[in-house]
C-alpha cells in the first residue's frame, strides 16, 4: 500500500474501533502508534498526532450518540446474555482477541482462571466486531472442554445449543446448521455498543 492507502486503512480502522466500543482513546492512540510504526520507516509525528486528534472528535462524537439511546439495545442484550452465559459454565467473551486463534487463546486462558472449571466456550472476535458494525451481525465461536475425545463433539454441539437457547431468552436472534463445521451467527442487527453509560431495564424474557 502507499501512504495514502495506509493513512486511510488506519483511520477506518479507528473509526470501526470507536464505534466498536471496546477499546478507550489511550488505547486506540496506542494502536496509532504502533500501526504507524509498523507501517513507515520513519516517524511520523505530524500524521501520529492528526488520527489521535481524531479520536478525540470520533469518541466526543459517540458519547453524544450513545446519550440518545434511550431504549434497550441489540447489544445490550448481548451483553445480558453473555453474563449469564458465564454464570452457567460457559466461558463467553466479546471482542476475545483479533482472530479465531487469538480468542481461543483469550478463552482459554479464561477457563483456566475459573473455578469450577468451565464445561465450555463461547465467543466473537475482533474481526467479527468489524463486521457486527457494519451492519452485518456477529458470528460466535464455540466448543467443549471436554478430555473424553468420544465425548468432545457432542459436548460441543450441546455448548452451542445451550448458548443459542440463552441468546434466545434475552432477545438475540440466532442461525445454525447444527454442526461443528458451521458457528453460530447472530443475525443482522444495528450496532450499538454502550461505553459511556449503564443500560435501561431490559425486555422480559422468554419464558
Amino acid at each position: 500500500m502507499d501512504e495514502r492507502e495506509i493513512i486511510q486503512y488506519i483511520t477506518e480502522k479507528v473509526v470501526t474501533q470507536v464505534k466498536g466500543g471496546f477499546s478507550s482513546q489511550e488505547e486506540l492512540n496506542d494502536n496509532i502508534k504502533e500501526d504507524l510504526e509498523g507501517s513507515f520507516d520513519e516517524p511520523k509525528p505530524e500524521l501520529q498526532a492528526e488520527l489521535q486528534a481524531l479520536t478525540v472528535q470520533l469518541f466526543a462524537e459517540q458519547r453524544k450518540e450513545e446519550a440518545q439511546w434511550l431504549e434497550f439495545t441489540s447489544n445490550d442484550a448481548i451483553d445480558d446474555a453473555f453474563k449469564e452465559l458465564n454464570t452457567s459454565g460457559i466461558v463467553a467473551l466479546q471482542n476475545a482477541g483479533y482472530t479465531m486463534s487469538h480468542g481461543w487463546e483469550d478463552a482459554n486462558q479464561a477457563a483456566y482462571e475459573m473455578t469450577p472449571p468451565p464445561r465450555g466456550a463461547i465467543f466473537y472476535h475482533g474481526q467479527d466486531v468489524e463486521r457486527g458494525v457494519m451492519g452485518l451481525g456477529l458470528m460466535l465461536a464455540f466448543g467443549a472442554y471436554e478430555d473424553d475425545d468420544a465425548k468432545r463433539d457432542e459436548a460441543s454441539l450441546t455448548i452451542a445449543r445451550e448458548a443459542i437457547e440463552i441468546l434466545r431468552q434475552h432477545h438475540v436472534a440466532t442461525e445454525w446448521d447444527g454442526t461443528l463445521e458451521e458457528r453460530i451467527r447472530i443475525s443482522p442487527f444495528l450496532w450499538r455498543k454502550r461505553q459511556f453509560g449503564p443500560a435501561p431495564a431490559p425486555k422480559e424474557p422468554h419464558p
